[in-house]
């Protein structure tokens, strides 16, 4: 396929093979199909089980992976299009209150390097200098942060938070979250806004 553009006043002509095109097509379906999780999620903000918001979409990558993964798996050409974005936004709120969830985001936590998303694992072994390399580190960071917020789900589940030790002694993250008291990105920055104070 030839496609001709005009960029800087200069016509252009780009040739795609079958797999290119293949390729253009698969990235543009993902392009749409987040921004429709952007766009439901914003309209079901104010619902009492949503525990996400479509901020947290931008914020976490893994995140919408992990939507679109799931979409995939949903997929029935006998329903409709937001009907299964809105059965796959359901599994999000029940699977949400697993530890096993957050271990499965752990993994998938993409290091945005050098402007394309790759899986840490590809960044770490192809990256000559990925042991400075910043993106890689953050991404180590919010997995390790996944995890963690797994474990204080599991210990929450299994009685053995704060929440149930003393009178007095406050709500445990996990319970606040639980709850949906508690934004998630809180748990993320928190340890931001303890060193800026």
């Amino acid at each position: 396929m030839k496609i001709e553009r005009v960029l800087h006043r200069q016509s252009h002509t780009f040739t795609l093979t079958e797999t290119e095109l293949e390729q253009a097509y698969r990235i543009m379906e993902k392009r749409y199909l987040e921004e429709d999780f952007v766009n439901t999620m914003f309209n079901s903000l104010h619902e009492p089980d949503s525990r996400f918001h479509s901020g947290h979409l931008d914020e976490f990558p893994e995140l919408l992976n992990w939507l679109c993964s799931c979409f995939h798996h949903f997929f029935d050409a006998n329903m409709s299009h937001n009907d299964i974005l809105q059965l796959t936004l359901n599994h999000l709120n029940h699977s949400s209150l697993e530890p096993q969830f957050f271990l499965d985001l752990s993994r998938a936590v993409p290091a945005d390097c050098a402007g394309a998303e790759k899986e840490l694992s590809d960044c770490e072994q192809n990256c000559s200098v990925y042991h400075y390399c910043n993106h890689s580190a953050e991404a180590r960071d919010r997995s390790a942060r996944w995890e963690m917020l797994a474990s204080l789900i599991s210990m929450h589940k299994n009685g053995s938070c704060i929440c149930g030790k003393k009178i007095g002694a406050g709500e445990c993250p996990a319970s606040k979250y639980l709850k949906g008291a508690w934004d998630i990105s809180e748990f993320f920055h928190l340890e931001k806004r303890k060193e800026a104070v």
